[in-house]
């Protein structure tokens, strides 16, 4: 460990600091809102306290030791927030989020001291100061806003009066010429120094693995314990002293902000007063120590003599007088010299003011620094080394951090086994090092030597290793530090080779108890491979049972029989392979018949059960269903079902059970539970028929006579929406529709019946029509179109639809004559619709589609007419295409037989003859057309 050392001269002024000290490890305790406040502020004789003013459960006392608090000699101590008090150790909150409030605007919390005229402190001197140890903690966020931005804070006030005695000290605790102190108010937003939660750099400068602050606590931000003094009258007018002390929410009350107090004591002169004692100061040169290095943590030595860095509260911590003196800390990074004693020349390190401090990335490069006040109660306060030396010496500049390796890397097998074998997979444990690295690099080597390739965590040993030691280098890395190899111990030497093949083996059997079963092993290799065996019923060995066979006992029925089969053969691995469990299963009932039921099914009557002749003799157990739900209790041989089962199916299920036997179910067919029947006469639609006539339901007499009717309307068998009354009104949704009344009769014990109506069919007016007319000429290609006749009334719509026989060619007044209506007729179809009335129809035929002309060409024949030569036809322009073409060739007027192809080979018999061909064309809806060639002459040879 490097130290650097820093000369002392001791001078007057005053400094804070604050220190864990291994919180985590203390004695746990909760947040008590009725406890006993006075005790726990530790006040002074004669000093009294009023909380009247804060709402109930934002006031509390705490034991838990945390953030220096309780007070050195002081067993608790005293928490106020702007929230629930108990929420400083409650980490059940959601989200860890201290966040209640009690409705006041501001969110406050606060508490009252009232000092009697003519207070004396312990030793009987007048009180002319008092103190209070506090600390400050918030949710928000700090570092964020500007400092004259407001935000939560603490405050102190006397007397009513507006001067703030909560300061915060700032960056420096003394003044000098060309920098002045720098108090800032106890607000969020305008102080530098806070702490977070279980920080990896923020460390107890005893203890590297003890958290500054343990995270055993929601909030995120802590301050360093802090003195407030708060100067009194005392003079004489018999005028108490009141201090308000508060914490408060500003902004948002929302987040919740806490104060810790503790060890109220009264002395006879504040700090910063003329009388106040003088003689404090460092009996020792304090030391930095540790690696000026980047994320390395440095620790003020307070006596570098010793093999131990004391901490800030020891009872010795290397001040005058020793016992009594409180130290308070600061850092800083230069911005020049590293050597000058001018603190404008120095810039302080925001959250630097603990023992120990851990330099960033903003640190290389520079120097650091660091100052220690000592306080004591009564005294000024004294802070070396001296701000008024012309030299302080600080570490050299931060360089790029080191790791320390606590723990070297180790290899471990994945089988789990020190031995190390060929084809094993190693893997590579990289060790502990401080700091946490951000990644790791990995060398395997054999028996010293690099192994090429093998980079990786896990090393897959190949048979080029037998025999040699394995073992691997790990290199941490981290931004801005430097890299630290480290080497694990060797692994045994690689031994033995594995199996080349060890199949699973299968189990061959029925499977049933008293049967035998036999193993099937597979082919091991290399061959040859010793097999043994073991037998397991439900995982555990089976003694004597080691065979390749084996015979099942009653007693494993429902058990799961495996084999284990063990491959030995020497310089090899032994390999043991598990099959697959069969289960053993029992004999089944030679008869289990199903049971019946008798009864009539009424509810209230009682159903029994005929279970049948079991082989061999068994009595079952009966359950009793109703829709296939076990019923509750019904567990005999008979059960009376209940009005509330009515239209339930129930069935009874008879269950037999021997030792030796599957345990057998069978079900009976379900019998329906019904009630009695309701008579009554089908109801009858009393009223006019029509559109915009109200009808009413005639139910007629129904026996028993008091049976409840409810009444609903349908059109087409569909209910209609609302229509519920013995009376309604016919619309022209029900027009041609058959429009019925459904009666639903009900009475306790007894079936509901639904009857429903004779239809009738609300009528409604209808059109005179007239058949439309067809315009145009009916040929294929022409247009039609659809002329109107008169209506009366006229049609409000009006649709058209052509027809070729019953297909539809298409709906509009036009329409272009298809081919396929060739030599047919045509139907048009027109519908009127008119509000209130019947949707009308009327029909128009056309006269008989004439067939389009077809456009043709006189064919040409083609080629050399010789004999042996081949003729072709060129037809020329024929349409509208496709067109289906036939032909024949013709010898004079005489048609050749089979020359019906477009093209013709000319025979040696036809020498001198002359040849003509027809080309006949047809198309859908066109007329057929056939045209001839001029005649070609053959010639003689």
């Amino acid at each position: 460990m490097r130290r650097f050392l820093i000369t002392t001269v001791p001078v007057a002024l005053m400094v804070g600091m604050l220190s864990t000290g291994g919180m985590a490890s203390a004695d746990v305790g909760d947040v008590d809102v009725d406890g006993d406040l006075s005790s726990a502020l530790d006040l002074p004789s004669g000093v009294s306290l009023d909380t009247s003013s804060t709402a109930g459960g934002m006031l509390g006392v705490a034991t838990r030791a945390f953030n220096d608090f309780p007070r050195a000699g002081a067993g608790s101590y005293a928490v106020m927030s702007t929230g629930r008090a108990t929420d400083l150790f409650n980490l059940d909150l959601p989200g860890r989020q201290p966040s209640a409030n009690f409705g006041g605007s501001p969110d406050k919390a606060s508490l009252s001291l009232t000092v009697p005229s003519g207070a004396r402190t312990e030793s009987g001197e007048t009180a002319r100061c008092l103190l209070v140890d506090v600390s400050m903690g918030t949710e928000e966020r700090v570092h964020y806003a500007t400092e004259n931005v407001p935000g939560d804070n603490l405050s102190v006030l006397l007397n009513g009066s507006s001067r703030e005695y909560a300061m915060h000290v700032g960056p420096r605790w003394f003044a000098q010429e060309t920098a002045a102190m720098a108090p800032v108010r106890y607000s969020v937003n305008a102080i530098k120094y806070w702490h977070g939660i279980d920080q990896e750099f923020e460390r107890q400068p005893d203890d590297a693995s003890s958290p500054l602050l343990p995270e055993i606590t929601p909030f995120d931000q802590f301050t360093s314990v802090d003195t407030l003094e708060v100067p009194l009258t005392a003079n004489g007018d018999a005028i108490d002293d009141v201090i308000t002390m508060s914490v408060q929410d500003v902004n948002n009350n929302s987040l919740d902000t806490v104060m810790l107090m503790d060890r109220v004591r009264l002395t006879p002169h504040c700090s910063n007063e003329q009388g106040a004692e003088t003689g404090l100061f460092a009996s020792r040169n304090f030391e930095i120590a540790g690696h000026r290095g980047v994320n390395n943590t440095l620790t003020i030595d307070l006596i570098p003599e010793t093999d131990v860095i004391e901490r800030y509260d020891s009872a010795d911590n290397g001040w005058f007088p020793a016992g009594g003196v409180d130290l308070r800390f600061r850092w800083y990074r230069s911005m020049g010299s590293c050597t000058t004693s001018e603190m404008r020349q120095w810039e302080p390190i925001h959250d630097a003011d603990r023992q120990s401090f851990t330099p960033k990335i903003a640190e290389k490069g520079k120097c650091i620094l660091a100052l220690v006040t000592g306080l004591k109660d009564g005294y000024r306060s004294e802070t070396f080394p001296s701000p008024g030396a012309t030299e302080w010496r600080a570490t050299l500049p931060i360089q790029d951090g080191v790791f320390t390796s606590v723990e070297a890397p180790s290899v471990s097998n994945e089988d789990g086994g020190d031995a190390v074998r060929v084809n094993d997979v190693l893997a590579a444990n990289h060790g502990v090092f401080t700091p946490r690295p951000d990644s790791y690099k990995y060398e395997w080597l054999a028996d010293g030597s690099a192994i090429s390739g093998e980079s990786g965590r896990t090393y897959k040993v190949t048979p080029s290793q037998a025999g040699k030691r394995i073992r691997v280098r790990v290199t941490a890395s981290r931004l801005n530090f430097v890299n630290l190899p480290a080497l694990s111990g060797e692994t045994n030497p690689v031994d033995l080779l594995n199996l080349e093949s060890t199949p699973v083996p299968t189990i061959s059997g029925s499977g049933r108890a008293l049967d035998e079963l036999s193993v099937v092993p597979g082919a091991w290799q290399p061959d040859p491979v010793a097999l043994s065996y073991q037998w397991f019923v439900d995982g555990a060995v089976i003694a004597g049972a080691t065979s390749s066979t084996y015979r099942t006992t009653a007693a494993q029925v429902g058990k799961a029989i495996s084999v284990h089969v063990t491959g030995r053969k020497a310089g090899y691995v032994p390999v043991t392979r598990q099959s697959a469990p069969i289960s053993i299963t029992d004999r089944a009932f030679i008869t289990a018949p199903t049971p019946q039921i008798q009864g009539t099914g009424l509810a209230g009557d009682s159903l029994t059960v005929v279970p049948g002749t079991w082989d061999p003799t068994v009595t079952p157990k009966y359950e009793w269903f109703a829709d296939n739900v076990a019923i509750s209790g019904a567990g005999g041989s008979s059960y009376r079902p209940t009005e509330a089962q009515q239209g339930q199916q129930i069935h009874v299920v008879a269950t037999g059970s021997l030792p030796g036997y599957t345990t057998t179910s069978r079900q009976s067919l379900p019998i329906t539970v019904s009630l009695r029947e309701l008579v009554g006469p089908k109801p009858e639609i009393i009223g006019d028929p029509y559109v915009g006539t109200q009808v009413r339901v005639d139910a007629g007499t129904w026996n028993p006579s008091h049976a409840t009717l409810k009444f609903r309307w349908l059109e087409d068998g569909t209910p209609i929406k609302g229509a519920t009354d013995r009376y309604f009104m016919l619309t022209q949704a029900q027009a041609g529709k058959h429009v019925t009344v459904e009666v639903t009769a009900t009475l306790t014990n007894y079936e509901k019946v639904i009857v429903e109506s004779f239809p009738i069919v609300p009528q409604i007016r209808v059109f005179m029509t007239q058949a439309p007319r067809i315009s145009g000429t009916p040929k294929v290609g022409s247009a039609l179109t659809a002329q109107p006749r008169d209506w009366l009334p006229t049609p409000v719509s009006t649709r058209y639809e052509w027809f070729l026989g019953n297909q539809s060619l298409g709906t509009g007044s036009y329409l272009m004559v298809p081919p396929s209506a060739a030599g047919k007729r045509l139907r048009l179809v027109m519908t009127g619709t008119r509000q209130h009335y019947a949707t009308a129809t009327a029909t128009a035929t056309s006269g008989v589609v004439a067939r389009a002309a077809l456009t043709s060409s006189t064919p040409t024949i083609g080629g050399t007419a010789r004999p042996g030569k081949v003729l072709r036809i060129n037809r020329g322009f024929w349409g509208p295409s496709p067109v289906t073409y036939r032909y024949q060739w013709y010898l004079g007027k005489k048609a050749i037989p089979r020359a019906t192809k477009s093209s013709y080979k000319v025979p040696k018999k036809y020498r001198n003859k002359k040849i003509r061909v027809r080309v006949t064309g047809s198309k859908l809806g066109f007329t057929t057309v056939s045209r001839y060639s001029t005649y070609v002459k053959i010639a003689k040879k």
